[in-house]
């Protein structure tokens, strides 16, 4: 393809020249010496091999050849100076970035960190939903999603941003009734009723038979985390849904207990071998926020 495309340097050298009609001009205009535009349109002649220039005294005339290829050089370097601009200026273009996550995450955690991402990317417009069903990106409705799952997604672009690490929590007046994990069988368990096998999963591995048969359930991680903070009974909760609350004091860790479930958090993109730059600055900045969450949890398991 192109096969009888000229030199692109050779081009800019003979529509600079040809429009100002002078060497010297043209040299000043490209920041180049005269020589370097003179070797250029000796370069363009040849492969054309006809004559560009007549040489005058002070100036250049075109010969009726270039009169001829002259305007379709501009319109070519026209053509490519609007495209490349175009796509250097799409990244200060207002844009609409829609996202769909998880509800607890995007409460909890995504919301009140989402000021620093419009503070680097202020030419986006974000459409943040919140969302836990599967995601058909060929309606177009997305450009991201975030979910959790204990299987690899399918059909999709991914990006596994961590392990889901929880940790076990209560209000600070429940905490005394707690010493040991033996004590778990002494109050209410809350549970995510999505995910109602989480404490099953935690007493096999810390070792713990389960006999307290009196639960309450609650469906998303926030939910949960606002009835442990009132004191109804002990919950399993990823330690980052829970920051705020437990440097506030609204919720202690009454033992250590760490356990990391079977589910992982996960970065949905369409299907595709290359991805929008909006889409791609949302990407990086994740996995700088999710980056100490990864650390961490690589971390307990060394």
């Amino acid at each position: 393809m192109f096969t009888s495309l000229p030199p692109l340097n050779a081009l800019r050298a003979f529509e600079s020249a040809a429009r100002l009609q002078s060497m010297t001009l043209a040299s000043k205009e490209l920041h180049v010496t005269h020589g370097a535009i003179s070797k250029q349109i000796r370069v363009l002649e040849e492969f054309l091999g006809f004559a560009l220039f007549v040489r005058l005294h002070k100036k250049v005339a075109l010969t009726d050849e270039a009169k001829r290829y002259l305007p379709h050089v501009q319109a070519a370097l026209q053509t490519l100076s609007s495209a490349t601009a175009d796509l250097r200026n799409q990244g200060s273009r207002p844009q609409t970035l829609a996202i769909n996550v998880l509800p607890s995450l995007t409460i909890n955690w995504l919301i009140p960190r989402m000021e620093q991402f419009k503070s680097r990317h202020p030419h986006l417009y974000v459409d943040l939903s919140i969302g836990d069903f599967a995601v058909d990106f060929s309606q177009g409705r997305y450009d991201i999603a975030i979910r959790s799952s204990t299987q690899l997604p399918r059909g999709v672009n991914y990006i596994k941003l961590m392990d889901e690490d929880l940790c076990l929590v209560c209000a600070p007046s429940l905490a005394p009734k707690l010493k040991s994990i033996e004590d778990i069988n002494n109050v209410t368990l809350l549970k995510h009723t999505t995910r109602p096998e989480l404490w099953e999963y935690w007493a096999d591995k810390v070792g713990l038979v389960l006999t307290q048969a009196q639960t309450f359930g609650v469906e998303h991680f926030y939910m949960l985390s606002q009835a442990a903070a009132s004191g109804m009974g002990a919950a399993l909760i990823p330690r980052f849904f829970i920051e705020e609350q437990l440097a506030n004091g609204s919720l202690v860790i009454p033992f250590q207990a760490p356990f990391t479930s079977p589910y992982a958090y996960y970065l949905l993109t369409p299907k595709s071998p290359s991805l929008p730059l909006k889409v791609q600055a949302f990407i990086d900045w994740m996995l700088e926020l999710f980056a100490p969450y990864r650390q961490s949890s690589d971390n307990d398991k060394a």
